[in-house]
């Protein structure tokens, strides 16, 4: 580390650069860290320009306005640097235009070696919400100059396990609307970071107390507003969805109690975050789903002999679900993936309902389901878990839903793990012992041999054609053959 600042240095000459924010702040506290802030006197950009010519690094604009910029590193000690003009007329002015004390720290960046010495601390408060780990706005303008960073409190909150002083949540409370004003990209990247930590719950609760998850969210009011009557939970559709990405979390933080003979695979799939967009992991965007997943019931709700139902709740909610994450600016494959899981979310309650699920109806729900087997069996779970205290299932029915999830998921495992089985048919041994033409007949009539085999009704080539034979004049009518 002491080789690449000094590198910064030797490029830094003719400016005054200082440490700031995250970096100077980790620095002092001994945490780890990824990216360096900097702060310059002058010409942010002419200064960022040269350091990402040093670098041989990519550099985008964060913020024209504030004249904040970011150098993206590649195999360098740490991912990036940011750099931005200094905030006032000093880096003392400029540490008390900061959002919260605990970042109100800096020093100059040529005494990197001995920084302890020479840190610069204004807020006399700063230390003191240091050691107390205390998120504490610097003045009542921190929000209104900059309201992303009411969900960056969360996201501090959720990532260094600080807590809110009584006076940054009033403040938060306050200016809960402002929230509005800021960039979607921006919001989506902090919220999903929160979702990501492992009592995301706690915080999205206190998110909601201070008003500001339904600014985030116009969703969120008319879940509450929707007719409590409609739903076992005594506060309606928001309680049982709250509680659902509540029971999701517990799930995905006790793998290995719900599904020990299938943990590792299990665990390895949620670590995978590899499809998604910046900042959203597969665990973050499975409790987001698990918020929104009734969503669409209010305007489906209807009574049926005596009974409320939401017909076509689960469709219509995949629509909406949509139209929520495209204005978050959500990536194309966030956007899918949840639609899919809202879709979908009620076929896991189907399959299992006798608790009997043959071989061929799971294989059947693993085609259809593919890699989102493990996600659309737990917020099914989920679902189910957010009535234990109000017990609309029994303990029984539960305790039978959750054996008939982990049975489904070790034969999906069982599956996915095996050796690939022999081809023992093909299109074209179809079409040659059977006299056929090409057609769409010979993929259905393929899929019936391939399905026996792997259920293991037939086991060679014979058997396979036999079984194909059998079904020549049912699938000859169909297709008018």
């Amino acid at each position: 580390m002491n080789k690449f600042i000094k590198k910064i240095n030797e490029l830094s000459q003719d400016d005054e650069i200082y440490a700031v924010g995250g970096f100077s702040r980790d620095l002092f506290l001994k945490r780890k860290y990824s990216d360096v802030d900097l702060a310059v006197n002058k010409n942010a950009l002419k200064y960022s320009k040269k350091i990402a010519v040093a670098f041989k690094s990519k550099l985008i604009t964060l913020d024209v306005a504030n004249e904040t910029y970011r150098i993206i590193l590649k195999d360098n000690v740490v991912a990036n640097i940011d750099i931005s003009l200094i905030n006032g007329k000093t880096i003392r002015e400029d540490l008390q235009n900061r959002d919260f004390t605990i970042n109100a720290v800096a020093f100059d960046l040529k005494n990197f070696e001995n920084f302890k010495k020479h840190i610069i601390l204004p807020n006399k408060n700063t230390l003191k919400d240091l050691k107390s780990k205390t998120l504490n706005v610097v003045s009542t303008k921190s929000f209104k100059s900059d309201p992303l960073r009411m969900l960056r409190a969360f996201r501090f909150a959720a990532e260094f396990d600080f807590k809110f002083s009584k006076k940054t949540l009033q403040q938060i409370k306050q200016n809960a609307k402002l929230i509005s004003a800021v960039a979607p990209e921006r919001i989506k990247n902090e919220f999903f970071r929160v979702l990501a930590v492992k009592n995301a719950v706690v915080l999205i609760d206190e998110m909601d107390k201070c008003g500001l998850l339904a600014e985030l969210f116009p969703e969120i009011n008319k879940m509450k507003k929707s007719c409590k009557k409609y739903y076992y939970h005594e506060g309606g559709l928001f309680q049982h969805s709250f509680e659902t990405m509540g029971s999701a979390e517990n799930i995905l933080n006790n793998l290995r109690k719900y599904f020990p003979s299938n943990f590792a695979d299990i665990q390895k799939h949620f670590d995978d975050s590899c499809l998604f967009s910046e900042n959203v992991t597969r665990v973050g965007l499975l409790k987001f789903t698990a918020l929104f997943h009734d969503n669409a019931k209010p305007e489906t709700a209807s009574f049926e002999n005596g009974k409320m139902r939401f017909f076509g709740h689960e469709e219509r909610g995949a629509k909406k679900m949509k139209e929520i994450m495209s204005q978050l600016k959500c990536g194309k494959k966030d956007i899918e993936f949840a639609m899919f899981l809202v879709k979908h979310h009620m076929r896991p309650s189907t399959l299992t309902r006798n608790n009997i699920v043959t071989k061929k109806a799971s294989l059947k729900f693993f085609r259809d389901v593919g890699e989102n087997t493990p996600d659309l069996l737990i917020i099914a779970t989920a679902d189910w878990h957010s009535y234990k205290t109000l017990k609309v299932f029994s303990s029984k029915e539960l305790k039978l839903q959750e054996k008939s999830v982990r049975n489904l998921l070790e034969y999906y495992y069982e599956l996915k793990n095996a050796k690939p089985l022999p081809k023992i048919i093909d299109g074209n041994i179809i079409m040659k012992k059977l006299n056929l033409k090409p057609g769409p007949w010979i993929g259905e009539l393929l899929k019936i041999a391939v399905e026996a085999h792997q259920e293991c009704e037939v086991s060679t080539t014979a058997e396979a054609l036999e079984l194909v034979k059998a079904k020549l004049t049912h699938i000859k009518k169909k297709y008018r053959i």
